[in-house]
């Protein structure tokens, strides 16, 4: 009875959105019954409020859902030094991996080819790396992100703008699925059970994104757009901003690209971002008989997909010489061609 009058009390200070107000209180030890008391509610609003708290404690018990207030140790340390925190979180996963090493990634629901595979590549290196993935569970770089976390056997956070039981997208009902039952991750939201997917949600649900982790990274999105916003919450919460740069005629690198301009950092590769959590990236150490000097420097160098134009810089090379070698390669069946102007090995 004591932990359901606890959480329910938690519950009802998060249907109060008063988020600034009740960290604030909470940081300076008030209980819970004296925040409520202090937020100032009448008392038709306070008896309203309890009910739905009632109602919602009930209904996490019998989805099994976990809820994490702001005063649990399982809260995650990132999420609560922002400003507007959420008073409780709803959780369908593993919530174990709140305490893992993550990064956010976010972008467009309508990616390009391009966006779609430097995701691939990013996502894939960090994930063989030990670093998790954030993301917004939206259609396009999202979904993306999340699905190249489980499928290299990474765990990710899926974080909803609708209500913990709503599947939303429909088309991510299997990611859903595979999220939850891999048990190498974990869906939260700060939203009561059963709440649509309202417009206003996901702006709001972007400062939990970029507030769950130090480094919030853009891989295609355009000037007015939801990466943008989370970009912005990471800013403001004092967090750094990376962005993949792109093509200046696209729409979809025109957010990227000013973020850059602006002073975010330009990331081509996995490693880019490995260097800031000072992990010495794995090596891949396959390689194939019979090559020459010039071919087996290229090779080296795609430990992980990579653009061509950055290993026409690593190769020391100049470009006629370059695409001598990178055609032999791709004759002898070592490496293919992507689209957006990637390589990558065919390891066998």
């Amino acid at each position: 009875m004591g932990e359901e009058i606890f959480l329910t009390d938690w519950l009802f200070l998060n249907l109060t959105g008063r988020y600034r107000q009740i960290k604030e209180l909470f940081s300076r030890g008030y209980s819970t019954e004296d925040i409520i008391s202090f937020l100032g509610l009448e008392r038709e609003r306070v008896l309203s409020l309890r009910k739905r708290a009632e109602e919602e404690y009930k209904r996490s018990i019998d989805l099994g859902v976990k809820l994490i207030p702001l005063s649990s140790d399982d809260y995650p340390v990132l999420l609560r030094e922002i400003s507007d925190p959420p008073a409780l979180l709803y959780v369908l996963g593993e919530k174990v991996w709140l305490k893992g090493n993550f990064i956010s990634v976010v972008g467009t629901r309508k990616p390009t080819r391009y966006g779609i595979n430097a995701t691939r590549m990013i996502v894939s290196r960090l994930v063989e790396n030990g670093i998790g993935i954030v993301s917004g569970f939206a259609y396009g770089i999202d979904t993306v992100a999340h699905m190249e976390a489980i499928k290299g056997g990474g765990y990710t956070i899926g974080v909803l703008g609708t209500g913990i039981d709503i599947v939303y997208p429909k088309v991510n009902k299997n990611l859903r699925k595979d999220i939850i039952e891999s048990k190498r991750g974990c869906l939260i939201s700060e939203f009561p059970i059963g709440d649509s997917p309202e417009p206003w949600h996901f702006p709001r649900r972007n400062r939990i994104i970029s507030g769950l982790t130090q480094i919030t990274l853009v891989v295609e999105a355009s000037l007015k757009s939801g990466a943008m916003i989370t970009a912005g919450y990471a800013l403001e919460q004092g967090r750094e901003v990376f962005a993949v740069p792109g093509n200046i005629d696209s729409e979809n690198s025109q957010g990227t690209n000013q973020l850059i301009k602006e002073g975010a950092k330009l990331i081509t590769s996995g490693d880019d971002v490995l260097e800031e959590f000072n992990i010495i990236p794995k090596v891949t150490t396959i390689r194939p008989p019979e090559l020459t000097e010039e071919e087996a420097a290229i090779w080296n160098v795609l430990n992980e997909p990579r653009l061509e134009d950055d290993i026409l810089n690593i190769s020391g090379l100049d470009i006629s010489r370059f695409n001598i070698i990178v055609t032999r390669l791709e004759l002898k069946g070592l490496i293919e061609r992507l689209p957006g102007r990637i390589l990558k090995r065919r390891d066998g």
